[in-house]
């Protein structure tokens, strides 16, 4: 496949080293920044980007913006792996789909699906009876807070009970609190917690490198070609609802 990257951060060199090793070619970057010494073509100008089999963002909410708000003239796949601006984004990302596939995952790691794919069976077992929080620990160059992901949890919990939302740090009587903290280097860790008056249960997920995420997004590239709508990782995943 021929790719574009959104972006070049830290996420987008991973992915940029795993698309490589599945014999992927990068053909450049599209970042409206300016970017230090890059080993492709930078493009800031949805009209110069050249034509190519997927986008994989992760960048900025303003750069998947723009190339969301350019899906009517490049007409390629967009893989957005940006995260902490999905209600900014979800509008554009409905419009972009009207010309060409686009995948969005808060979090582009299989082993969080798999986490989430247990919640959804473990909640209604406990929801009677225990108190549930969530957890989240990352490192301190983290802007968003709660994560992206901790926010998702939270959403399939409230689907299989009679909670009515989540809160940061504090939540009223029926709603689930999510507790977030940025510290130094912490690798991502995501621990649901469900306690009542005679025991506690907990899952936990921690993610030791970003390997996971950026193969996650490449795999989303490779599977989302030829489709037509907005796709998350349960599709590419095969998980039913």
């Amino acid at each position: 496949m021929k790719l574009i990257l959104g972006g070049y951060g830290v996420m987008g060199r991973v992915v940029e080293n795993l698309a490589l090793e599945r014999g992927h070619e990068i053909l450049g970057i599209f970042s409206i920044q300016d970017l230090e010494n890059p080993p492709y073509p930078v493009y800031k100008d949805i009209n110069d980007l050249p034509e190519s089999d997927a986008i994989i963002d992760f960048s900025h909410p303003n750069n998947t913006s723009e190339l969301l708000r350019g899906a009517s003239y490049h007409k390629t796949p967009i893989v957005v792996a940006t995260t902490g601006a999905r209600d900014q984004l979800q509008d554009l990302m409905d419009q972009a789909a009207e010309y060409c596939p686009i995948f969005f995952s808060a979090n582009m790691s299989y082993g969080v699906h798999v986490f989430t794919k247990a919640l959804k069976f473990l909640t209604p077992l406990l929801s009677d009876g225990f108190d549930i929080e969530i957890l989240e620990r990352h490192h301190n160059k983290k802007i968003d807070a709660p994560s992206g992901t901790a926010i998702t949890l939270a959403e399939g919990i409230i689907a299989e009970t009679d909670k009515a939302g989540w809160h940061l740090d504090t939540a009223g009587e029926n709603e689930i609190p999510i507790v977030a903290k940025r510290i130094d280097s912490t690798p991502g860790t995501h621990i649901i917690t469900y306690s009542s008056e005679v025991d506690t249960i907990e899952i936990k997920h921690t993610a030791h490198n970003r390997n996971g995420f950026a193969l996650g997004a490449v795999l989303a590239a490779e599977w989302i070609v030829g489709k037509q709508g907005v796709f998350t990782m349960s599709d590419v995943l095969g998980f039913s609802n």
